[in-house]
């Protein structure tokens, strides 16, 4: 698959319980690992997996909970609050 324009990897969460207290995103629960074609790679720290949220047409899906829109999902949930993600859904082309 060829690489598209890249999303910025700069929002990341940590959970409560985490008790890190640097701010390497790769130490964070969850943070955008890569974007290409119409796939946005979120690396899941608690479950040491890379999890695939497919753009699907207007609605994202989360592979590893098998969510349409769902925002039960904390990959959803994180993935709804990427400044980029945002910027599609104002723009209609993500809901």
């Amino acid at each position: 698959m060829q690489k598209s324009n890249r999303m910025s990897k700069s929002k990341s969460t940590k959970s409560p319980q985490s008790d890190k207290n640097n701010n390497n995103d790769n130490d964070e629960d969850y943070y955008l690992k890569d974007h290409y074609d119409n796939v946005l790679l979120v690396r899941d720290n608690i479950l040491k997996k890379d999890i695939e949220i497919f753009i699907k047409g207007g609605p994202l899906h989360c592979d590893h909970h098998n969510e349409v829109m769902g925002f039960g999902c904390k990959h959803m949930n994180f993935v709804h609050s990427l400044d980029e993600v945002e910027k599609l859904k104002r723009a209609g082309k993500l809901r």
